[in-house]
């Protein structure tokens, strides 16, 4: 009898210990691309991308969140930020993933379909390098560094992160791919702005071609940007159970 309470006490002691510490949500930095004056690329109907960028913005936060990650919104409102700052204000929250969401443009209105970018120090090919000048546009010198060190310390970060980037933009690209009548284009490396300086694995989604006016018009339905929206968050949730850990870094703002 002695031995049986002295087994049931301790494992009444066990189940009451606590377990490991769970690991707080996964937080997710969302980019609006453009806003303010800068209005981006603009449709054969007047839509422009800096507006359904934020519309998008704003629907994959619900989604994501609705998955149980925090989320960072870069602008909620018609606001320029500066391309430079953009990866900062990630940074200083402790974000663990970046994505700068954008709207494609090109000379032919046939073009369509998704792309997703990640960060190359180079220049890209030739169509990669275009899109980042556009992108770029306005974007002014890069701020200077406060020492060698940092400046050293920033480019090794942005090495660090760049496999996991890369299949950050494959796991989006593979679900916006099956949005319907959303042709997939690629996975792509191109030396944006946006992307600079970003401690975390970072992409920049192109979800459609604004210039097309069919994927305009697309655009301008409410649900098809909610489909858009719904697969991003499944490409960041498939990213994460593929095996992605966060480097967990304190938030300067103090929120973790």
């Amino acid at each position: 009898m002695r031995i049986l309470l002295t087994f049931c006490l301790a494992f009444s002691l066990l189940a009451q210990a606590p377990g490991p510490k769970p690991r707080p949500p996964l937080k997710v930095a969302i980019d609006a691309g453009h806003g303010g004056e800068d209005r981006g690329a603009r449709g054969p109907k007047g839509l422009s991308e800096k507006d359904a960028a934020l519309e998008i913005a704003l629907d994959l936060k619900k989604a994501l969140e609705g998955q149980g990650f925090q989320v960072l919104l870069t602008r909620a409102g018609d606001i320029c930020i500066p391309l430079w700052n953009r990866a900062r204000l990630a940074n200083e929250a402790g974000a663990d993933l970046f994505l700068s969401l954008h709207l494609n443009a090109a000379r032919s209105r046939g073009a369509r379909g998704s792309e997703v970018y990640f960060l190359s120090l180079g220049t890209g090919d030739e169509d990669a390098a275009e899109l980042a000048a556009l992108e770029n546009a306005g974007a002014g010198q890069a701020p200077v560094s406060d020492s060698l060190v940092e400046g050293i310390l920033d480019d090794l970060a942005q090495k660090a992160y760049l496999k996991d980037s890369e299949r950050l933009a494959v796991a989006v690209l593979a679900q916006l791919n099956r949005v319907g009548a959303v042709q997939q284009r690629g996975v792509k490396q191109a030396p944006f702005v946006v992307l600079r300086g970003a401690a975390m694995p970072a992409v920049l989604v192109e979800s459609a071609f604004i210039s097309n006016p069919k994927e305009e018009a697309k655009l301008k339905d409410p649900a098809f940007r909610r489909r858009l929206a719904e697969a991003i968050t499944r490409g960041v949730q498939r990213f994460v159970e593929e095996g992605y850990v966060p480097v967990r870094r304190k938030a300067l703002d103090g929120s973790r």
